[in-house]
């Protein structure tokens, strides 16, 4: 108890002594208090509430820190709606009117990239959005014929005539060149000439001297005429571990397939009902049934093993864990299973690249091995000029996912060949498998935003490619 009062009697004088200099020494620049000031935390400044922010550039990037320098976490797309944390921006570096950090994670740029306001009035006119719950996330059609794509609506006298022997190119450059059918046609509103087969989707539609023309998600301009919507495949594979479906699962792989059953007397008989082919099954056992197997598939029914392609579970290759997803990709099968470590999730029938190429120094071979998905765009451009290969351009593929360089998972709208090599490379899926696969596989993709990157905190899921093409 002394020592406290001589602690307290102590501080008392030091209170006493500083308030004796400070009356002496009057309103000086070198404040005696300051000390005591400066060991205050400092309050940080209120930068108001969240507002509403809007992706202005078709591509907008999102960064890890509010620099420049900060990482590519991912990007959103022109028209994309979100809120900011802050009314205020975060800072300042590389960016003039200020970095804002968005409620979904990561920081943008204001102006350059984004618009940050308030209420319900939209700061610009905002392009179709895509449907995240469809199997076809924008309105894709095909080119009937070769056809210009436009900058703008044509007046009459800048429509565009392609002559009968054109030999225009039609893929469209990439972003640090100029696209080379332009620089064939002679015409400054002509962006390239689209060739017959290849995909735009479509944004809204406008009307010029009797003309409808439509305006692409790319920003180009091209006649309705010149249009055609084509249906895409409704194949869908088989979620699994709902208690009734598991692994081993069976799919027909005939025109119709025979359902047996035994009749009281045990002896097999063909019943009236044929399953269409790609039809799955769970696989409850084998029975032997004179010289034949045979599967239960479920009520005592029957299907000979012959008819159908059995896909029984895998085992996860090091150095996948628990807790990990993976994807297993069988070559030799065209087979694709989800899995949760050793828990199937989703069977399905792709295509993956075929064993012909053009030219002995090209493959189109899917790559085999062990790798992680490092990147997921809810759409991408793909096309391509090569030489031996018809030349295609296909705006806006869905659900993509890359797991080695160009090589990726991604939805396939324009065949219908699911179970056979048919790409140049990547893996096809039907569009209600790639949706699925997109949704279930990391890197998680936040709200609104187009495509992200794996990252440490967010990885990608595990891919094991095996098996030889056939």
């Amino acid at each position: 108890m002394q020592r406290t009062r001589r602690t307290e009697m102590d501080l008392g004088c030091v209170a006493i002594v500083a308030l004796a200099v400070f009356s002496v020494s009057g309103c000086q620049a070198d404040d005696p208090l300051a000390f005591l000031e400066a060991e205050l935390p400092s309050k940080p400044r209120d930068l108001g509430p969240p507002q509403r922010v809007f992706a202005k550039r078709f591509v907008t990037p999102v960064r890890s820190a509010p620099s420049p320098e900060g990482v590519r976490l991912g990007y959103l797309r022109a028209g994309a709606l979100l809120h900011s944390t802050t009314t205020e921006p975060v800072g300042f570096e590389g960016c003039e009117d200020g970095w804002y950090e968005l409620d979904t994670g990561g920081f943008a740029c204001r102006t350059r990239d984004i618009l940050v306001f308030s209420g319900d009035r939209l700061p610009e006119l905002r392009a179709r959005q895509p449907d995240r719950d469809a199997d076809m996330p924008y309105e894709y059609v095909t080119v009937r014929r070769k056809a210009p794509l436009y900058r703008r609506i044509p007046k009459t006298d800048e429509l565009y005539t392609i002559p009968p022997s054109s030999e225009d190119g039609g893929v469209e450059a990439s972003a640090t060149e100029e696209p080379e059918a332009a620089a064939l046609v002679n015409n400054p509103v002509v962006l390239r000439i689209l060739q017959p087969g290849f995909y735009v989707t479509l944004d809204r539609s406008f009307e010029r001297d009797g003309e409808t023309y439509w305006r692409t998600q790319q920003n180009g301009f091209v006649a309705a005429k010149e249009l055609r919507r084509k249906d895409w495949s409704r194949f869908r594979g088989q979620a699994l571990g709902d208690g009734r479906w598991s692994l081993p699962v069976a799919l027909t792989r005939r025109e119709q397939t025979t359902i047996y059953q035994l009749n009281s007397r045990g002896k097999l008989k063909a019943t009236r009902e044929r399953l269409p082919r790609r039809s799955w099954l769970a696989v409850q056992s084998r029975r032997r049934i004179d010289d034949d197997l045979y599967l239960v598939v479920g009520d005592e029914r029957l299907v000979r093993e012959a008819e159908v392609m059995v896909v029984e579970p895998s085992a996860p290759p090091e150095p996948i864990a628990e807790g990990d997803r993976w994807i297993d990709v069988d070559l030799t099968r065209q087979i694709l299973v989800a899995y949760a470590w050793k828990q199937p999730r989703y069977v399905t029938l792709m295509s993956s690249g075929r064993s012909k190429a053009p030219s002995p120094e090209q493959s189109y071979l899917t790559p085999k091995g062990l790798f992680r998905i490092r990147g997921k765009h809810l759409t991408s451009t793909m096309d391509n000029d090569e030489p031996g290969e018809p030349p295609y351009s296909l705006e806006d593929v869905p659900y993509v996912m890359y797991f080695k360089g160009a090589y990726a998972f991604h939805s396939a709208f324009w065949h219908d060949r699911f179970g056979r090599p048919r790409s140049h490379g990547c893996i096809n899926l039907a569009p209600y498998d790639a949706k699925w696969l997109f949704n279930w596989a990391g890197p998680d993709l936040p709200d609104s935003w187009h495509g992200g990157m794996a990252t440490e905190d967010n990885p990608g899921t595990w891919v094991h490619v095996h098996g030889e093409t056939p």
